[in-house]
């Protein structure tokens, strides 16, 4: 095998997975609230959402809604996070909620039917600029509807953590994983390997 085929098969070997779409391999986005709040469920209450904190205290719940836009229906792997905005943290325990949504706003509406997602219990220590994830991929593998909702209720203290509006870096977010690619595209991928390889067996080493 001359030289020039030798290096026309490094260079096509390169190309190969130089050129493979991004859709195909593995991504990672963070997403951040298009809304966030407080949301007061007392009788008589002011029902209009607080939008300065996501404070949760009691009858106080707090709530972040995200686009699905980047992620929907495209799921791995998904994390919720929240860190302080005051301190300290006086309920360790938040009951976490999700709600499929097609509104960009939070809203009491948002509380009548959320889906439970378990318990996340706050560190103890936890400081300023430090985040605190719940894995939130269940329930994000099920949501078609162009926002959601993570929903936070706290019955043994308050809590006030970062929002849109006043945060110490960052808001709650969301960082999702989007799946692998499918074997079928690989093995697509692979064609021209395959093809280059055949050449080599047929032909002198290089």
């Amino acid at each position: 095998m001359n030289s020039k085929f030798c290096f026309s098969l490094l260079l096509a070997l390169a190309l190969n997975l130089a050129i493979a779409p991004s859709s195909l391999r593995a991504n990672s986005v963070t997403v951040n609230p298009v809304d966030d709040g407080s949301l007061y469920t007392c009788s008589g209450c002011n029902p209009a959402p607080n939008r300065s904190y996501v404070l949760v205290s009691g009858y106080i719940v707090g709530e972040v809604d995200f686009s699905t836009a980047l992620f929907k229906g495209q799921v791995q792997n998904a994390l919720f996070s929240v860190n302080p905005y005051g301190l300290p943290l006086w309920g360790p325990q938040l009951s976490v909620y999700g709600f499929a949504s097609s509104s960009p706003t939070i809203s009491l509406a948002d509380l009548v039917s959320p889906t439970f997602l378990g318990t996340l219990t706050l560190p103890a220590g936890l400081g300023y600029g430090q985040d605190v994830f719940f894995d939130v991929t269940q329930f994000l593998q099920t949501v078609q509807t162009p926002y959601v909702d993570i929903i936070l209720e706290n019955s043994g203290g308050t809590d006030v953590f970062s929002s849109t509006q006043y945060n110490y870096g960052h808001p709650s977010q969301l960082t999702i994983v989007t799946p692998e690619p499918a074997a079928g595209a690989l093995l697509l991928l692979g064609i021209p390997f395959v093809y280059l390889l055949r050449k080599v067996r047929n032909s002198e080493a290089c």
